[in-house]
């Protein structure tokens, strides 16, 4: 897995993240959302819009490194709770976000948030600026991943390997559950200051990923509406 997805974004942006039920057009990205390629070396996820159990949702297929994010500016202290829906068809046994080797998941939700970048570490600005030169945009100031891994057990916490600023936490592990329908709740905040020791600041994107580039096997996953709300 690169780092797709997990760009900082202009301000001015909606508060609300765009969603897929009310998308117009099928087997196309569906408005309010972008695909964000960093390693155009590596094949892409082929995302569009679906009908899936009689509604509208975002499908995710293939063996690509790509994801999609759907920027907006929002306080996570006023819509502190992230809920939203997946369903993957299977989950490969060797998927691991622990191993740079396996750094795949049939689905991930992600959260990036801006902050004082002068709090960074050295490592961590040097990365940002390196981003910065290769593509044009920043690193967001922290990332949180929400991710369906194979092999950790729920409740896991990894740092990405290149930087601590973006970290995993682990929902759904194993392939017990594929096939349905799953939903979920987090409070992205309270989240936040658990695995960051500190309070978030705002919220400037959210983002998913359906990875396996890393093992070159295909995966099917399918994403319901996704909502910050108030408690």
């Amino acid at each position: 897995m690169g780092l797709a997805g997990c760009i900082s974004l202009p301000r001015e942006q909606p508060q609300y993240v765009a969603p897929f039920s009310t998308a117009l057009e099928l087997d196309a990205l569906p408005r309010g959302w972008e695909e964000v390629v960093l390693r155009p070396d590596l094949p892409r996820t082929d995302y569009g819009v679906a009908e899936l159990d009689g509604r509208r949702v975002l499908r995710a297929r293939g063996h690509g490194a790509s994801g999609l994010r759907c920027r907006l500016q929002a306080d996570p202290q006023a819509t502190p709770w992230m809920r939203w829906s997946w369903c993957t068809r299977e989950v490969p046994p060797g998927m691991c976000v622990e191993r740079s080797e396996t750094d795949d998941s049939p689905a991930r939700m992600m959260v990036a948030f801006d902050g004082d970048e002068q709090r960074l570490s050295l490592r961590d600005r040097a990365l940002s600026e390196l981003v910065l030169l290769i593509t044009g945009e920043h690193l967001p100031y922290a990332t949180l991943m929400y991710v369906w891994d194979a092999q950790l057990p729920v409740g896991s916490v990894v740092n990405y390997a290149r930087t601590s600023r973006i970290r995993y936490l682990v929902v759904e592990s194993g392939p017990g559950r594929a096939g349905g329908w799953l939903r979920y709740e987090r409070n992205v905040v309270e989240d936040f200051r658990r695995i960051f020791g500190e309070d978030p600041g705002p919220v400037d994107s959210v983002g998913l990923m359906t990875d396996s580039d890393d093992l070159k096997v295909d995966v099917e996953t399918w994403y319901g509406d996704i909502r910050l709300e108030a408690a």
